[in-house]
């Protein structure tokens, strides 16, 4: 098996499927189908043999040597059979993005089309996202192929555009449409004591200080001596949370008490309204209850005004238990 230079992974499964990088041996099925499939494809003309030949042994034997390839490229297996081929193409390593190509065996299109992409597509996430650390991937597909469109949108691609009569196919313009996805990975760490700077910008900000309930600046000092206290605290559980570019997005703080925990959660200024803070809230009571041994429960107050804040708890698992005139009170237990 030939493996890509550039990546330390080469094989992706999820169960049934693989993912491995592009075998020679199929490049003859791979020539049939795109002859029979060239009507949504950029080719303007059906391949050879001798084409198919040295495009292999020129251009795609040269992608696994290089640190940044334009293309990756891997034959898609079910069961260890060979049965549709794709990757990730015109990549642009600068701005973090690729265009998500795939063809199947059309003799297979009629039963499991909508079972392959799917598949396919969790599999090429893990490669441009977990392993490659791009920023966006997306498909690029003539408007011929009205299925496909609500498989990448069930898969998580909504339409991001649609390209007016772009391109000129079977003697007339036809539109293109752009599906597409941002990488939202999130990972957490336990926060250190070079964190106090970044605790302070994230406490003083304008949007946290409007939902908190004391809304007063903190003054640098009282809060130097409180996140000394609380990072050396056996009953404080203080996480930060980075993007997939290692950048801070924000933290969640949860202290442990006797009868209730109570969880606290800020988000970076700019990184606000991209999603991450019901991710943030599942990932850290998983942490939470894998830290401490306990079986109280953890308690959100959310303040009234604060409805976007409540329904990424309630996406999160938490429930409603009380509201009063100045607060939510919101609740999840030990999952099962």
């Amino acid at each position: 098996m030939r493996n890509y230079k550039c990546l330390s992974r080469q094989i992706f499964e999820n169960e049934s499927y693989q993912l491995v990088p592009l075998r020679d041996e199929d490049k003859y099925l791979i020539r049939q189908w795109r002859n029979e499939q060239i009507y949504h494809l950029r080719q303007s003309k059906p391949l050879t043999l001798e084409a198919q030949e040295a495009y292999f042994s020129t251009v795609v034997s040269s992608l696994f040597e290089q640190n940044q390839p334009s293309q990756l490229l891997f034959s898609f297996l079910k069961d260890g059979q060979l049965v549709a081929y794709g990757g990730l193409v015109h990549i642009n390593w600068v701005d973090k993005y690729a265009e998500i190509s795939f063809l199947m065996n059309t003799s297979l299109e009629k039963d499991y089309f909508e079972e392959f992409w799917l598949n396919y597509l969790q599999l090429i996430e893990k490669v441009g996202f977990s392993e490659a650390n791009f920023h966006k991937l997306f498909t690029y597909a003539f408007d011929v192929r009205p299925h496909l469109y609500p498989v990448l949108e069930k898969a998580g691609f909504p339409l991001e555009a649609r390209l007016k009569e772009h391109c000129f196919f079977d003697g007339r313009f036809i539109d293109v449409l752009i599906h597409s996805k941002l990488n939202r990975t999130l990972s957490f760490r336990k926060a250190i004591g070079s964190d106090v700077d970044l605790y302070f910008e994230w406490a003083n900000d304008e949007g946290t200080r409007q939902n908190s309930f004391n809304s007063d600046p903190i003054p640098y000092d009282k809060h130097v001596d409180w996140f000394v206290k609380k990072i050396q605290a056996p009953n404080s559980l203080m996480l930060v949370f980075e993007n997939h570019l290692k950048q801070p997005v924000g933290q969640v703080r949860i202290d442990k008490n006797d009868d209730e925990s109570v969880i606290g959660i800020s988000i970076a200024n700019h990184f606000r309204g991209n999603g991450f803070a019901t991710s943030m809230i599942a990932q850290s009571i998983q942490a939470f209850f894998e830290t401490f041994e306990t079986e109280s429960s953890v308690i959100a107050y959310i303040k009234l005004a604060n409805l976007a804040s409540k329904k990424a708890f309630e996406r999160a698992g938490f429930h409603e238990l009380e509201s009063t005139a100045d607060y939510y009170k919101l609740q999840t237990n030990r999952q099962p």
